[in-house]
């Protein structure tokens, strides 16, 4: 394989751990921008939500999967 095929897969595993950790492990992001932990689940219950959450559910996984997408497309178009 080439250093550009290694450099793109490894790329796209990063961005398929960030996008994994964005989504489902918020309380470590929110703690990392400096916010207070999770939300209480009260608010949730209401309607309201917490409009963060949200956010960072679906940024994280449209970065997921782009780094499987990419890192996929690249390991199949190079072993032929």
């Amino acid at each position: 394989m080439s250093g550009l095929t290694i450099f793109a897969i490894l790329f796209g595993a990063v961005c398929a751990v960030a996008g994994f950790t964005l989504a489902f492990r918020q309380a470590a992001i929110r703690r990392w921008f400096g916010r207070a932990g999770l939300p209480v689940d009260g608010a949730d219950r209401e309607g309201g939500g917490d409009a963060l959450t949200y956010i960072f559910r679906i940024a994280g996984m449209m970065l997921l999967a782009f780094g499987v997408a990419l890192a996929g497309m690249f390991i199949l178009f190079n072993r032929g």
